[in-house]
């Protein structure tokens, strides 16, 4: 949300708490009359007309005694163009508070559309997952078995036997890129096992792989009975960053904290690093993070990315749970 529609928010929030009641409007009608009326009686007691012609009749010849009804003029003309803009700051009010009723209404629409749009892809990711395992794994399966028959039947050939092997090393490399492509479009543990172990596979393969960098690993708190959206997004929080350290951050120690408040009911999950770090107030999001944030902000929750002393990022989540 923008800094203008922030601040629209709060001029309607301030108006709606605060509005003029038809007491205080009248207290204010009250008010003008008696000062009008002691204006009056006052001028009526001590003859202020009078008293004002006779100070300015030496200026008749300026005509000095004609600015009385001038001024009076001027202010009759400044009460209607007070009035006019009463009238048209009224209307620009009420313009804006559409304006803003309008873009509140859109955007939790875009809100709705987002979630909608997250579960429908993670919805194809889990089919494709399913179905490369179901199909493709099978098929390589098969493929598997009859060279293996292939190589076992073909003793006195050495060439068969060659080209037999060389099929089944390649369905076994091709099955090992399929369950990789597997576990990127639906991790089977978070399904499996839950959030906690799904994470912990996660970060056992993550370490296999960078072996230069310390990762630890804080889970605290009741984890299992988390909803799939919650689950998920927490899966992928950490997926992401973990992918972002791995090409940004030239880290040598990881931190993956991982808690639900019983009081407040909110998960957080923090993942931070001892990097380059990042300059949060100069240097734009990239889609990574965008698409984190938006996320996060689609559950009702809080995203921050902070830039830790002396080194370091930390981007963290509170989500509710």
């Amino acid at each position: 949300m923008t800094t203008d529609t922030l601040n629209a928010s709060r001029l309607a929030g301030n108006l709606a708490s605060n509005p003029v009641t038809p007491r205080e409007a009248w207290a204010d009608l009250w008010l003008i009359a008696a000062v009008t009326a002691a204006t009056f009686v006052v001028g009526s007691a001590f003859e202020l007309s009078e008293a004002v012609a006779r100070l300015f009749h030496h200026f008749e010849a300026y005509q000095i005694d004609e600015l009385p009804v001038t001024l009076a003029a001027m202010l009759a003309g400044l009460t209607w163009y007070s009035w006019r803009r009463h009238r048209h700051a009224g209307r620009e009010l009420s313009l804006r508070l559409t304006a803003q009723a309008q873009l509140e209404r859109s955007l939790a629409e875009n809100r709705l559309l987002v979630q909608r749009n997250i579960q429908v892809q993670e919805d194809e990711r889990r089919n494709i997952a399913r179905e490369l395992h179901d199909e493709m794994g099978q098929w390589l399966n098969a493929l598997k078995l009859d060279a293996v028959a292939i190589r076992d039947t073909a003793a006195a050939d050495p060439q068969i036997r060659t080209a037999a092997q060389s099929v089944i090393d390649v369905a076994d490399h091709v099955y090992d890129v399929v369950r990789q492509l597997m576990r990127r479009l639906r991790p089977v543990a978070l399904d499996e096992l839950g959030l906690q172990a799904a994470l912990q596979y996660l970060l056992d393969q993550w370490k296999a792989r960078h072996n230069g960098i310390e990762c630890r690993f804080q889970a605290g708190g009741v984890l299992d009975d988390l909803g799939e959206a919650a689950n998920i997004t927490t899966y992928r929080f950490v997926q992401e960053c973990l992918t972002n350290i791995t090409k940004h951050a030239d880290a040598r120690h990881v931190t993956i904290a991982l808690h639900r408040d019983a009081g407040t009911a909110r998960l957080t999950v923090s993942v931070q690093d001892d990097g380059r770090g990042i300059g949060v107030a100069s240097t734009p999001f990239g889609m990574g993070l965008a698409g984190l944030r938006e996320r996060v902000d689609v559950l009702g929750g809080e995203f921050r990315v902070e830039a830790c002393a002396p080194s370091g990022t930390r981007v963290s989540a509170s989500l509710p749970a």
